[in-house]
């Protein structure tokens, strides 16, 4: 059975330890029926156990040790990657590229990777679908890369141990983000016109004055 991507993400939850319904859908921001649905289906697949009054949930043993055996030291982060298409054979290739690109990548660990059914938006008629995956960062430069490169609109921190940041590796982050940034406004200054650019100016300054 296919596991939802709401049960996905209920069980990203329970890698933190056991929770209540309440808590798991206050964290994931969730109506509490559908998280007890998906919960209701975990525990029927044996993935979750059930326990106490009030009851809270929990990873199978089984569940834990499988993945205490294939950790690997980092930050553990959970990525869902948006991608859309105007025909279904170019949004059908364009997963499998960005899939492939990722299980290639040698600055980070791909534990699991899983392509969302396409589906198509009829007033729009785009195609659209996502990627979601499970990764491990070895530091902050190589999790910087992936948000800059792959653009994420949804990264979870999965890892709960403290996290010591390198000076070195940090360096290395922020001169990469900077200078991704400082790319973005470049290319962005010369796609606009004089007027263009002096009224996006303006607007950012009042945003920041507030």
């Amino acid at each position: 059975m296919k596991l939802s991507d709401l049960q996905k993400r209920v069980g990203a939850v329970l890698l933190k330890g056991p929770k209540t319904a309440e808590e798991i859908a206050q964290e994931l921001n969730e109506d509490i029926k559908d998280v007890m649905e998906a919960l209701k289906g975990l525990v029927l697949l044996r993935l979750v156990k059930k326990e106490g009054t009030p009851p809270r949930y929990s990873l199978a043993p089984h569940v834990v040790e499988a993945l205490k055996k294939e950790e690997t030291p980092g930050i553990l982060v959970h990525a869902i990657i948006e991608v859309e298409a105007v025909e279904e054979e170019i949004l059908r290739r364009a997963l499998d590229d960005i899939v492939q690109r990722l299980k290639e990548e040698k600055g980070f660990v791909v534990k699991n990777v899983a392509v969302e059914e396409i589906e198509k938006d009829e007033e729009t008629n785009i195609y659209y679908s996502h990627i979601d995956a499970t990764i491990v960062f070895p530091g902050l430069e190589p999790l910087t890369y992936f948000l800059f490169f792959y653009g994420p609109s949804v990264v979870e921190v999965l890892t709960t141990d403290p996290i010591e940041l390198d000076p070195g590796d940090l360096q290395r982050a922020l001169v990469l983000a900077s200078n991704m940034i400082h790319g973005y406004v470049t290319f962005i200054s010369r796609l606009m016109g004089k007027k263009e650019l002096e009224e996006f100016n303006r607007e950012i300054l009042k945003k920041l004055r507030g």
